[in-house]
């Protein structure tokens, strides 16, 4: 097996190696090259781990260091703020500003808590809602956080399960939790025969309104997307049988049942068991995988995998100008509207988990 350090050393030397060439983005290049549109976390040499913030080719237009190595990063583009979240089980969560790249606050979760790595703001950007766990028991908690008064804790939203993971806000203001279900000691799980992962939805003030499983519980519930409208796209990782290679990515709508996606088992298997970072536009659906080294674009409309390619340590994407853009922990990064019509840049930030859009 490769360690993590064997892995980021063959990126970095990948990073650092060829630079691939810019290539033209068509009307994306009516932007100003230093206008804020991507955020995410990287890093950036051994125990260096930094939040980026970069144009839309994923340029570096300024960056601040992290406590340690982060996860999600959460945008409030009326405010200029934004939330980089610690990976799981995380001790911080950092806010800072995206223009000036001035830190303004850093919040130490409490002895008995963590942070899982994500967050969003509410629809009005007053508060930030974050995932996060109870150590002993990894009770699910939603931290609420008034933006005005400093990012002082008001309140926390629970009853939900176990183990929560990304949180995402529906265009009307409901909150969807990709609740995992594995109750963890760090990052060893400790129930694996009896987790309980759900697609969770919740009101702003934490009132549950629906709650939806998938058939086979070793399908852990992680990483979360939706198309702009009433489809949630959720991301699995499996922690079942190794040799098994059963659909990680599926969609849902209130109301309805969860829809997989469609792909043979070798597809899959190349995923290696696990989805990061999932985006959407009206006809397609992308998804990544660092573990895979690869990530995958299905017809929305007919759930079908249409294309499947390799990129080492597939990380963030993002829908921009209508437009899907990919990152890379060996520094590419792609934009591709459609299958098969990518193009590429090499943005020498070696990119970690997921990216941001700045609108």
């Amino acid at each position: 097996m490769v360690t993590d350090n064997t892995r980021r050393t063959l990126l970095k030397a990948a990073l650092f190696g060829a630079a691939t060439p810019w290539l033209p983005f068509g009307c994306a290049t009516t932007r100003s090259p230093d206008e804020p549109a991507l955020v995410g976390c990287a890093i950036s040499g051994r125990d260096d781990y930094r939040v980026v913030v970069a144009n839309q080719w994923g340029s570096l237009l300024r960056q601040l260091p992290l406590p340690a190595r982060g996860h999600g990063v959460a945008v409030e583009s009326k405010l200029g703020h934004a939330v980089a979240f610690a990976r799981r089980p995380g001790e911080f969560l950092m806010v800072f500003d995206f223009h000036s790249g001035e830190m303004l606050k850093l919040i130490t979760a409490a002895p008995n808590r963590h942070f899982y790595g994500h967050g969003i703001y509410s629809q009005d950007g007053a508060w930030l809602y974050a995932t996060e766990g109870e150590r002993a028991t990894s009770r699910g908690i939603i931290g609420v956080y008034d933006v005005a008064n400093g990012y002082q804790k008001a309140a926390e939203l629970s009853g939900f399960g176990i183990g929560p993971h990304e949180i995402i806000r529906m265009t009307d203001g409901t909150l969807v939790v990709g609740v995992g279900g594995v109750h963890t000691d760090g990052r060893t799980p400790l129930n694996l025969p009896t987790m309980e992962p759900s697609l969770t939805y919740l009101s702003p003030q934490g009132e549950l309104l629906d709650q939806v499983r998938l058939a086979d519980h070793h399908l852990s519930i992680r990483h979360l997307a939706h198309d702009g409208d009433q489809t949630v796209l959720c991301g699995q990782q499996y922690r079942g049988e190794p040799d098994a290679y059963p659909a990680l990515l599926a969609m849902h709508q209130r109301g309805q049942e969860m829809v997989s996606l469609k792909a043979q088992p070798e597809q899959w298997a190349r995923f290696n068991h696990y989805i990061a970072s999932i985006a959407a536009t009206d006809e397609w659906i992308l998804a990544t995988s660092p573990r895979g080294n690869c990530y995958g674009i299905w017809s929305k409309q007919s759930g079908e995998l249409v294309e499947l390619l390799p990129l080492p340590d597939a990380s963030g994407v993002v829908v921009k100008d209508k437009q899907f853009r990919v990152s890379s922990g060996a520094g590419s990064v792609i934009l591709q509207a459609h299958p098969f019509e990518k193009r590429a840049v090499n943005s020498n930030v070696q990119w970690d988990n997921h990216w941001s859009a700045i609108s």
